[in-house]
């Protein structure tokens, strides 16, 4: 006879889903509150823009234009601010970095407070970004979709940002073999096309 207690089921912590990335509990905190916020605001924006977007159409379109294009401006600066964590890292790895100074400041010291900040707010910020691109996407095709290089663009781009976001996941373990980058600097490249062409 097994006299071997089993451990109730109730008595056994799943880990959740960003507990097996994020190791780390002040970085999950905060990536789990800054996702609910933006989640909850694209809720109520999705039902704001479904329930105003007709009347904008036929009673004022270039505000309606407006609002979309504002919403895609505020994610490019997001994403701006985002992808600052390689060139701040970059020049960290500078070994003449170390001999700047203005008198006893030294642009290191600054420039390690800096990558501190955007390495705590790489993920909240790429989130937040990724809640405006997407109101600007549906209010983009809410206005008619077309088959020219404006919404092409923008969908490859928008696809290319979700593959970005899941090689960041794996990043976490480092698993994403560099793709993570990578995928960055594409994505780069085809939103600033998007942008300027659009």
């Amino acid at each position: 006879m097994n006299n071997t207690l089993k451990q109730p089921k109730s008595s056994i912590k799943q880990e959740s889903f960003l507990a097996k990335y994020i190791k780390n509990p002040k970085e999950r905190k905060r990536v789990m509150i800054t996702f609910s916020i933006v989640a909850t605001l694209f809720v109520i924006g999705l039902l704001f823009i479904s329930y105003f977007y007709k009347q904008w159409l036929t009673e004022d379109i270039r505000t309606y234009k407006e609002n979309f294009r504002e919403m895609g401006s505020i994610a490019r600066i997001g994403f701006f601010a985002t992808l600052s964590i390689y060139p701040v890292f970059l020049l960290l790895k500078w070994k003449p970095l170390k001999q700047i100074t203005l008198g006893t400041f030294e642009l290191k010291a600054l420039l390690q407070f800096i990558g501190k900040l955007v390495r705590e707010w790489h993920v909240p910020l790429a989130i937040l970004s990724t809640g405006f691109v997407l109101l600007h996407g549906y209010m983009a095709i809410l206005k008619g979709f077309e088959w020219n290089f404006t919404y092409l663009s923008g969908i490859i781009t928008i696809f290319v940002l979700f593959l970005l976001m899941f090689m960041g996941l794996k990043r976490y373990k480092k698993q994403d073999k560099k793709w993570h980058f990578k995928i960055a600097i594409i994505f780069l490249i085809l939103f600033m096309l998007h942008a300027t062409f659009a």
